[in-house]
């Protein structure tokens, strides 16, 4: 079984990704984004989601608040959503697929 935690820790050191509704937004319609990742409480999820269906981009939403996402990727402060455009070597791309 993945652990979800080292997943998101793993692609946030190892791969490529932006943080943030903007940045996540870009990355969905310029068509770089292969996941994007969803805080709970995160105030523009519904947006997020919408434009992640249109663009045909997977969506993992993380089942804590946008502090334990922050803290999870290594980060100082909240993230309420990220964009994985590169995965490296972790396995995040995997255990989206598997929950799907």
């Amino acid at each position: 079984m993945v652990d979800v935690n080292k997943a998101l820790k793993d692609v946030s050191k190892k791969g490529t990704i932006l943080i943030g509704e903007k940045q996540t937004k870009t990355a969905m319609t310029s068509g770089t984004a292969k996941l994007v990742v969803i805080a709970s409480n995160c105030p523009y999820a519904d947006a997020l989601l919408t434009l992640a269906k249109d663009h045909d981009v997977p969506v993992f939403q993380y089942t804590s608040t946008g502090v334990d996402l922050g803290y999870t990727c290594g980060k100082n402060y909240a993230v309420s959503s990220f964009a994985v455009l590169n995965a490296g070597d972790s396995n995040i791309l995997s255990l989206v697929k598997k929950r799907t």
